[in-house]
C-alpha cells in the first residue's frame, strides 16, 4: 500500500507535468520566459512544474492563465492515471485485461 506522502508526491508531480504540457502547447519552450510573460516568480514556477507544493491561489492563477477550469485539470490527471493503470494491467499476467504479445 502506498503511503499518503508518496501519493501526494505523485499527484504534485503529475500536476506539474500537466502544467508543463500546457505551457509547451502555448508555445513556450522556456519556463523562465513563460513565468516572466505571466508575472510569475520564475523559481516558484519551476518548482511547481517539478512537483513541489503549490498553493490554491497559485493553482487557480495557472488555471486562469491557461484558460482551463480546475475541474478540467483534475479530469486530465485522472485520465492520465487511468491510462497508466490500464497499460500496466495489459502487461500483467493474470489480469483480465492481460494482452499476451508473445509469439507462439
Amino acid at each position: 500500500m502506498k503511503s499518503k506522502g508518496k501519493i501526494k508526491d505523485e499527484l504534485l508531480y503529475d500536476l506539474g507535468c500537466t502544467f508543463r504540457q500546457l505551457r509547451l502547447r502555448k508555445g513556450f519552450k522556456s519556463a523562465e520566459v513563460f513565468s516572466f510573460e505571466n508575472d510569475l516568480n520564475r523559481t516558484a514556477y519551476w518548482r511547481w512544474e517539478n512537483g513541489e507544493n503549490i498553493t490554491m491561489r497559485n493553482f487557480l492563477k495557472l488555471c486562469q492563465i491557461h484558460k482551463i477550469s480546475p475541474t478540467d485539470i483534475f479530469i486530465m490527471l485522472d485520465n492520465k492515471r487511468n491510462h497508466i493503470k490500464n497499460e500496466s494491467l495489459l502487461n500483467e499476467p493474470g489480469s483480465v485485461l492481460y494482452k499476451n504479445n508473445s509469439k507462439k
